[in-house]
């Protein structure tokens, strides 16, 4: 069994690593394909991706100590297998069965033929089940789908992980290519077993009031990164000189440099969404925009808007953190002012994470908020 649960350790070990690696990738694509975040849908994809890195490893590892694993083989060692149900044979042959004694039975449990059957069967067993459950997919696309993910692993098998070894270090099995299948057959059949209890994800999309849905912080936050990151790219092409909200509240900056950002805030954050409705092209990707008192933004709201969130609150960063430097007798005191003036923001902000009313004190001076525009598929 140690051969099984040192892949199954590792899948467990590196999860969290290549969870927080797709994080951001899965946001994005939850907010343009269904327009907001479905935690349960979260849990059976992140669930879907545990179960693959698991059954990935479990054909591919453990590696072997050295690439050259031609030189651990015999010469003429056969690296494929293609005579259908060997492996039946194989139990018939190794195990001690009475066919006449029951009582026998239990032992081919404990039989190398019979767990490596066993095993090939159940590795893909999950994968029926998530995509009959999930993604809605009949018998027949079960099978084929099951099928070539079984082709895949065999091939990595066969090709050496892909080449990387001189010669496969494990068996191309066609008994493989049939037991994985049929696992992922029976993983199709008996998924309603599993999955009485858990509610419809796609019919928990129908129920979604979109129009009075708040736009939540993890996502403001996301089209925010998406925003600095285009700005950043851009500046950086056409002037050589890469924008970021670090940069224009740093008073080492030159003075024109610093007026570049400015002018950035300006053009990207005030004209475009004047032009656009209400939208960056962060807030584009992850469908939802800024409103106003009408169906339409006024450039006004967007000065109010975003002139109190960066002329205002970066504005009063930078003279704190210019006074600190021009005034070194007071530079503690403006370093003081500057955590707890910061203190205070982070505070605000942190205390409407938990609000129905999402709403900072920029948006209600201005009187703008944030609306979603995903449109469901009807």
């Amino acid at each position: 069994m140690g051969a099984y649960l040192f892949p199954i350790k590792t899948a467990i070990i590196t999860f969290p690593i290549a969870g927080f690696i797709l994080l951001i990738p899965f946001l994005i694509w939850q907010y343009r394909k269904h327009g907001y975040i479905n935690y349960l849908r979260m849990l059976v994809l992140y669930s879907l991706l545990l179960f693959s890195m698991a059954a990935y490893y479990l054909i591919i590892l453990p590696f072997p100590a050295t690439f050259d694993t031609c030189s651990m083989q015999r010469p003429g060692t056969q690296h494929y297998q293609i005579t259908p149900f060997t492996s039946i044979m194989d139990i018939l042959r190794e195990t001690k069965v009475n066919f006449a004694n029951p009582m026998s039975y239990i032992g081919i449990l404990k039989e190398r033929a019979f767990l490596q059957v066993a095993f090939n069967f159940l590795l893909l067993l999950p994968l029926g089940v998530y995509l009959r459950y999930y993604f809605r997919r009949n018998l027949l696309q079960t099978v084929i789908i099951t099928f070539f993910v079984s082709l895949f692993f065999e091939v990595t098998q066969l090709t050496g992980f892909y080449g990387l070894y001189n010669c496969p270090y494990r068996l191309f099995d066609v008994d493989d290519l049939f037991l994985n299948t049929l696992g992922g057959f029976a993983g199709y059949m008996i998924a309603p077993i599993f999955t009485y209890f858990l509610p419809d994800v796609h019919a928990m999309d129908e129920k979604v009031d979109f129009e009075n849905k708040p736009v939540r912080m993890t996502r403001r936050f996301l089209a925010l990164w998406m925003d600095w990151f285009v700005i950043g790219i851009v500046t950086s092409l056409i002037f050589n000189v890469k924008v970021s909200i670090a940069f224009i509240f740093n008073p080492a900056e030159k003075l024109d440099e610093l007026l570049l950002g400015f002018v950035w805030i300006f053009v990207y954050f005030i004209v475009v969404p004047y032009f656009t409705n209400g939208k960056t092209i962060g807030k584009w990707i992850l469908h939802f925009r800024v409103k106003g008192q009408g169906e339409r933004i006024t450039f006004i709201e967007l000065c109010k808007r975003y002139g109190l969130l960066y002329y205002g609150i970066g504005g009063i960063n930078y003279i704190l953190i210019a006074s600190r430097v021009l005034n070194e007798q007071l530079e503690i005191i403006f370093l003081l002012l500057f955590f707890i003036f910061n203190g205070l923001i982070l505070l605000h902000f942190a205390l409407h994470i938990f609000k129905r009313d999402k709403r900072l004190f920029y948006e209600k001076m201005s009187k703008t908020y944030n609306v979603i525009t995903f449109k469901k598929n009807k």
